[in-house]
C-alpha cells in the first residue's frame, strides 16, 4: 500500500478547485492505497473537498489539519487538536501585524475575524486628503474566540522588508510564508510532518512506500523528511530547493500526473 500525502492550496488546488482529472485521479488511488491530505485548513474548511474525493467513505485515509495542529484519521475516526493561541498572545501578535501593514484574519474553529489594516486605512486616509472623496474606512470591532487556531497575513506594501521584521519579532512561533504573499502563524514546533511521522508509526509505513507533494514553507519538512517528495513548478523558491523532485505546475495537474504514475 502507498500512502499519498499532499498539501492543498497550490499543489493540487488551482484557485480553490479541485480538477475533474484530479478528483477522478484521487478517488481510484482510494481504493488500494492511503491519501492523506496535510493542509493549513481547519476541519470545516477541508469538508467539502475531502467529501468530493468520498474520503469519509473510502476511509483509508487522513487529514493533516491546520499545518500539524490537528488530524484526523478517517480509518478509527481519531481526532488530535492541540492547543494554538489564547486571547492575551493573538492580541500581542496582532498588533504588531497592524503596525507592519499586514491584512490579518484570526481563525478560530468556526470563525474567520478580518481585521483593521493600517494599509486600508492610510489609503482612504490620503484619498480623502487628495481626491476629497469621502473617509470610508471604519474600525473593525473585534472580539476573539477562546481558542485561536492560527493568524493568516495577508502582505500589502514593502512586504518583503516587513516579513523579514515580522520573523525577527516574532522568533518564539512558526511565521511561515505558504505562498508569494500569504503567511500563517502558529505556535513553536508545530508542522506537518510531526503528525505526517505519528501516522507512519501508527500504520508502520516504509519509506519506499511514501509520496509527499507541496509548494509552501509549511511543507518544507515534510518533503525534507520524505524519500520521494516533490514540490510544483509554482512553488516558492526554497520549496523547490529541498524537494527530490520537481513536477509541471498546479495549473496543469503536474502532482496528479505523478501520482498516477505511481499506481
Amino acid at each position: 500500500m502507498k500512502t499519498i500525502v499532499t498539501d492543498l492550496d497550490g499543489t493540487i488546488l488551482n484557485n480553490g478547485k479541485l480538477s475533474s482529472k484530479t478528483i477522478k485521479v484521487l478517488k481510484d488511488i482510494q481504493e488500494e492505497h492511503r491519501l492523506v491530505l496535510a493542509t493549513g485548513r481547519n476541519m470545516e474548511n477541508v469538508k467539502h473537498i475531502y467529501q468530493q474525493l468520498e474520503m469519509d467513505k473510502y476511509k483509508t485515509g487522513a487529514l493533516i489539519l491546520l499545518n500539524g495542529l490537528g488530524l484526523y484519521d478517517f480509518k478509527d475516526n481519531e481526532y488530535i487538536h492541540l492547543n494554538s493561541f489564547d486571547k492575551k498572545t493573538t492580541n500581542k501578535i496582532t498588533n504588531l501585524t497592524y503596525c507592519l501593514f499586514f491584512r490579518t484574519t484570526v481563525v478560530g474553529e468556526k470563525e474567520r475575524i478580518e481585521l483593521n489594516c493600517l494599509y486600508d486605512k492610510l489609503y482612504f486616509l490620503l484619498r480623502y486628503i487628495i481626491k476629497h472623496k469621502p473617509f470610508e474606512y471604519t474600525n473593525k470591532v473585534t472580539k476573539f474566540p477562546e481558542e485561536v487556531e492560527k493568524i493568516e497575513l495577508e502582505g500589502t506594501i514593502l512586504f518583503k522588508y516587513f516579513f523579514c521584521i515580522l520573523r525577527v519579532f516574532l522568533k518564539s512561533y512558526e511565521v511561515l510564508r505558504v505562498s508569494k504573499r500569504w503567511i500563517e502563524i502558529l505556535p513553536k514546533g508545530i508542522n506537518k510532518v510531526n503528525q505526517l511521522k505519528y501516522l507512519i508509526k501508527k500504520y508502520s509505513i516504509k519509506q519506499d512506500d511514501l509520496y509527499v507533494f507541496g509548494d509552501g514553507e509549511n511543507d518544507i519538512e515534510m518533503l525534507k523528511f520524505a524519500k520521494n517528495s516533490y514540490a510544483p513548478l509554482n512553488a516558492l523558491n526554497n520549496v523547490k530547493h529541498v524537494a527530490k523532485h520537481i513536477c509541471s505546475s498546479c495549473s496543469d495537474d503536474g502532482v496528479t500526473s505523478v501520482i498516477e504514475k505511481i499506481y
